[in-house]
């Protein structure tokens, strides 16, 4: 029993669960907002409630400073950050995938003499710091935005896939001019079968284990990106910055942003940084174990083929 894989479902589907189902379960609305007033108790005595409250029985995440509820935010936020890693690792994957498989399957005959020059260019790409890129790109636009919070996050999803897309196309042309050497591919090309024949018969099916692996490994990078970005006040979803006094606040509340804004409450009103926190590393760890479970899972089988072979 793969006890690693199985751990990193379980944290991840609960995790999607909640992002799906639950803002139907939510104590509070999101729009629900705590106003500073007396309450006097059972016992007489009366209580100045101000925000942020901190996690009760009542607010289990407690409130932020502005009096919202914690939990309804971050339940709100875990749609942006868990399904647009999901969509822009995807995307990635998809079309830098398909690229480096043509591009491989193309020039396989000619390796000896391309390999070269494509693997210095990408050594090339991927030496350049994304997070640079993306800075470069977005932060002109970011901050207090005039486009819904759901435009800026596909802005943003755009540009993260772009920026993605060159390394992947270079790592899968590498892997698949190897398999371009392999005897059944050989075989099949002798025996005057198709590129594309090739493509779809022989090179995917052996390939898929690592777009699947590839796939898990960049939900953990995107998301890190998020949290990375988030440092510099680039938000998902856009940024507001207030004034007087100057702070930035997520428009979307993915949980990147909710940490990078709670970052100077580590020593005060720590639920409100260490919460959202905790759920960011956690759904980076469910994924995580995914990513290392699917490796384990596929070498005990190539293992066991290769033995009773």
């Amino acid at each position: 029993m793969n006890k690693t894989l199985l751990a990193g479902l379980a944290i991840t589907i609960v995790l999607i669960a909640a992002s799906l189902l639950g803002p139907y379960f939510a104590p509070h609305d999101l729009s629900e907002q705590v106003k500073i007033e007396y309450v006097v108790g059972e016992d007489g005595k009366g209580t100045l409630l101000v925000p942020p409250v901190p996690p009760s029985a009542e607010y289990p995440f407690g409130t932020d400073n502005n009096g919202y509820d914690l939990m309804a935010k971050m339940l709100a936020g875990s749609r942006y950050t868990i399904f647009l890693s999901l969509a822009v690792a995807f995307c990635r994957v998809g079309i830098g995938g398909a690229l480096g498989l043509l591009l491989g399957a193309s020039s396989g005959e000619r390796r000896a003499r391309t390999r070269s020059r494509p693997a210095s260019v990408g050594n090339l790409l991927n030496g350049i710091p994304m997070l640079i890129i993306v800075w470069m790109i977005l932060i002109g636009v970011s901050i207090n935005p005039s486009a819904s919070p759901l435009a800026m996050s596909l802005l943003l999803a755009a540009v993260l896939t772009l920026v993605g897309i060159p390394p992947l196309v270079f790592t899968t042309r590498e892997k698949t001019l190897v398999e371009m050497e392999k005897p059944f591919v050989l075989s099949a090309r002798s025996l005057g079968a198709s590129r594309w024949r090739i493509i779809w018969t022989h090179l995917v099916p052996h390939m898929k284990e690592s777009f699947a692996i590839a796939f898990v490994q960049e939900i953990v990078l995107v998301t890190g990106l998020f949290g990375s970005l988030a440092i510099f006040h680039i938000f998902v979803g856009g940024t507001t910055m207030n004034f007087d006094p100057v702070e930035y606040l997520s428009r979307s509340n993915e949980w990147g942003g909710l940490i990078a804004q709670a970052r100077d409450h580590l020593y005060t009103r720590q639920w409100l940084l260490l919460i959202p926190l905790a759920g960011y590393v956690l759904y980076i760890l469910g994924v995580h174990l995914i990513s290392v479970g699917l490796e384990r899972m596929y070498r005990e089988r190539f293992r066991k083929v290769s033995h009773l072979g």
